[in-house]
């Protein structure tokens, strides 16, 4: 097969008008940085694709092309550059750097990009429409049931981390074959003007590589045995039977790190700090992802998230929200109108060692401190951490997770508070009306709880009549952790609890006070009674 380079549309403006360069300024700026802003989006995306009942296989990749590489995209590709002078000179730039970095994020055993190529030809009862959505269109609203968003941000997400505001996409739909692959680049830049027959021909800045439809001039995908040898000339990842989906490739990918390591565990702590609920290992199936991450040809392990702390206790306060059951589970509730608007898990304990991902502090996801709420929907999506009051004592931490009902109404109401970017609910973006107190009545509640956590006392006054702080202390906790109980003399037994007698600092003679010390393996109920005898 001879294969051909791909051919450059510049979108022209229509009659009735267009988008222009704005495109990239509609839907706002993010509050999170280009890396966790683009990684978060693209995966909300990939969580939408997904194929019912089946959790989506996820490669993100991070590399440098070869020189046989990037001769491939400059020959096939890219073989025409816009005439507009800014998209000219930084797409050349890449082409021409020393070092072409790109990132890939990859789903596999997703949906992929189907349905028709063009927006103005949809047949009467097309129902997929993926393909225009991402590549044509902006701002499609979601029509995935409780699914994480729309196409919009996360396009400009996309755009925003590129150098040259460039990506690939490369998708090969469900049960399409491979003659149903396609392939498609895609830039944005300024808007620009030309003289044409007398006239100002004014374009938007969009522009596509493809194949080039002699009618209209208008590029369409490459597609099948095509598609596939461009992919392979610039080392996309293979896709056979089986493995439906769609790679997008980010030209140009902007690293605030000299080291590409560094990144790449920058882009596991971002996994995990918004995907952890589906990166669990009891993440119900339809939910689950399984996520991968590489450097050049390196694969840079994604710990599980019960085993990586401060998850693990997030990881247990999901547990109690999924079941509803737990050590500290509570409904909030609207009570006019009379609706159940989601459930509440709160997990407490000691605090783990950490083992940081991110070497620089000011880019560090991971707090040294647990205090949070989780807070997302029913897509088990992380919207964002409502932040409350750390345990006075640095070595305790807790945690906890609110997922939003998933009531049509309720989980509405939460999804269209969402801002374009899906990191907060906005209760001022919905109208008056009942949508708009559940949202306000499930935050004023959380943030009450939220700032009343860590609150307790952690002595007690002489004469209060209370037990023992410690003993409180460790009802609350489920487990005393190691070392509070170092600074003791001989343990005795008192009604079948183990206890030790604490003497204050600097008073070797001085009786202190009794307390119960279990070991690291012991638990203890709500009451703060032992769930078995002391060994």
């Amino acid at each position: 097969m001879t294969l051909r380079p791909l051919e450059l549309h510049s979108e022209p403006y229509g009659s009735t008008g267009n988008i222009g360069e704005n495109f990239r300024r509609l839907l706002g700026a993010p509050t999170l940085d280009p890396l966790q802003t683009v990684i978060r989006e693209a995966v909300q995306n990939i969580a939408d694709a997904a194929r019912p009942g089946v959790g989506p296989e996820i490669l993100i990749r991070l590399r440098t092309l070869s020189d046989t590489q990037r001769d491939g995209l400059r020959s096939f590709i890219l073989a025409e550059i816009p005439e507009e002078p800014g998209s000219s000179a930084t797409i050349s730039a890449f082409l021409e750097a020393e070092r072409a970095v790109v990132l890939e994020i990859c789903d596999f055993g997703t949906v992929g990009l189907g349905g028709p190529t063009r927006s103005d030809r949809i047949p009467v009862g097309t129902r997929q429409t993926n393909f225009i959505d991402f590549l044509r269109n902006i701002g499609t609203a979601r029509d995935t049931e409780q699914g994480g968003g729309t196409y919009g941000f996360g396009k400009v997400a996309l755009y925003r981390a590129s150098a040259c505001s460039t990506i690939i996409v490369d998708t090969l739909p469900d049960g399409a074959g491979p003659e149903g692959r396609r392939l498609m680049a895609c830039h944005v830049g300024r808007s620009f003007e030309k003289p044409e027959n007398g006239m100002r021909r004014r374009f938007t800045g969009r522009h596509w590589w493809g194949v080039r439809d002699p009618a209209d001039g208008i590029a369409d995908p490459a597609t099948g045995a095509a598609a596939s040898a461009l992919a392979g000339h610039i080392g996309l990842p293979a896709r056979g039977p089986g493995r439906s989906g769609t790679t997008i490739m980010i030209l140009g990918f902007q690293t605030d790190e000299g080291d590409l390591t560094a990144t790449g565990n920058r882009i596991i702590e971002t996994l995990l700090w918004n995907f952890w609920p589906r990166i669990m290992r009891n993440a119900p199936a339809m939910h689950r992802f399984a996520c991968r991450v590489m450097v050049e040809d390196r694969e840079i392990p994604v710990p599980t998230p019960e085993d990586f702390a401060p998850f693990d206790l997030l990881c247990k306060a999901m547990s109690a929200a999924r079941a509803r059951k737990g050590n500290d589970v509570r409904r909030i509730e609207s009570q006019r109108p009379q609706k159940f608007l989601g459930t509440l898990a709160i997990e407490k304990g000691p605090r783990s060692p950490r083992r940081y991902l991110t070497a620089d502090e000011d880019v560090r996801l991971v707090p040294e401190q647990m205090h949070h709420i989780a807070l997302m929907r029913p897509v088990e999506l992380v919207v964002k951490y409502l932040e409350g009051n750390p345990h006075p004592d640095a070595r305790l931490e807790w945690a906890g997770v609110f997922i939003a009902s998933d009531e049509d109404e309720v989980e509405q109401a939460f999804a269209d508070a969402e801002p374009p970017a899906h990191d907060d609910w906005v209760p001022d973006n919905l109208p008056k009306g009942n949508e708009k107190r559940y949202v306000n009545i499930a935050l004023k509640r959380l943030k009450e709880i939220a700032s009343g956590m860590g609150m307790e006392p952690i002595s007690r006054r002489p004469g209060d009549g209370s037990g023992p702080p410690l003993a409180r202390l460790a009802g609350r906790l489920g487990a005393v952790p190691l070392g509070l109980c170092s600074r003791t003399s001989g343990a005795t037994a008192q009604g079948g609890v183990a206890v030790r007698e604490v003497r204050e600092a600097g008073d070797p003679r001085g009786r202190g006070q009794v307390v119960p010390c279990f070991s690291a393996s012991r638990l203890a109920m709500p009451d703060g009674l032992p769930s078995s005898s002391p060994r």
